[in-house]
């Protein structure tokens, strides 16, 4: 009678030490900057349940741990109870990369993988060879928001030499010569030369001549003929 008292009683005791294992209270351990399987073997220990809520940024925590928890650290909740996490994807501003004597493709992928966008604009450049790179805005260093629009200018290389076709100006009136000109992209050089072939005033001679093929801005000499006084 006394050995089934004593068996009773010892059965009775680890019950109740089951017992209140499963239904008392547990202090939530701290599981920032955990690994999900370290945080889930840490509450599996204490009876505690574990649901992701989301994945969200964070300057103090490296990508894949978790950045924050509810209950906090050292609450105390009831065992079977489910901590809420949330992963860092890492922080959530980035740098942007020097581009130094780097081609478009480069700073292009840089950009992507920081988690910007690009805006490329092209532009003539006699300092920077064709395809690379002149200069990002915002500038080299700054750090900005991810999905950031960052503007590229590209270098084309030299802009083409311009040509026009020089027209014929003799034998008009000095403002309306100069006039003409201008409208085709040339500057007129006008000179007074004595001449017993023609009236005084008369634009008689040019150079280049008309039809002349000349890069664009360039100067046509005029000759206007001048009687001696």
């Amino acid at each position: 009678m006394k050995k089934s008292a004593i068996v009773l009683a010892v059965a009775l005791g680890v019950f109740a030490v089951v017992f209140t294992g499963c239904i008392g209270n547990v202090e939530v351990p701290d599981l920032t900057k955990s690994t999900i399987e370290n945080a889930k073997m840490s509450l599996d220990k204490r009876n505690l349940l574990i649901y992701v809520v989301d994945k969200v940024p964070s300057d103090d925590v490296d990508e894949g741990l978790i950045c924050k928890q509810d209950p906090l650290a050292l609450s105390d909740v009831k065992r079977g109870s489910t901590v809420k996490v949330w992963i860092s994807t890492g922080p959530n501003k980035v740098e942007i990369p020097r581009v130094d004597n780097a081609n478009l493709n480069d700073v292009l992928r840089s950009i992507a993988v920081l988690g910007l966008y690009s805006n490329v604009e092209f532009v003539y450049s006699d300092e920077v060879a064709k395809d690379m790179v002149i200069s990002v805005d915002p500038a080299p260093g700054t750090k900005v928001d991810k999905d950031t629009y960052v503007k590229i200018k590209v270098s084309m290389g030299s802009e083409p030499v311009k040509t026009v076709e020089v027209p014929k100006v003799t034998g008009m009136g000095k403002a309306s010569a100069e006039s003409k000109l201008k409208e085709a992209g040339l500057e007129a050089k006008f000179v007074y030369r004595v001449s017993t072939e023609y009236y005084e005033g008369t634009l008689y001679y040019q150079t280049p001549k008309a039809g002349s093929v000349v890069p664009k801005g360039s100067a046509v000499t005029v000759y206007i003929a001048s009687v001696l006084d």
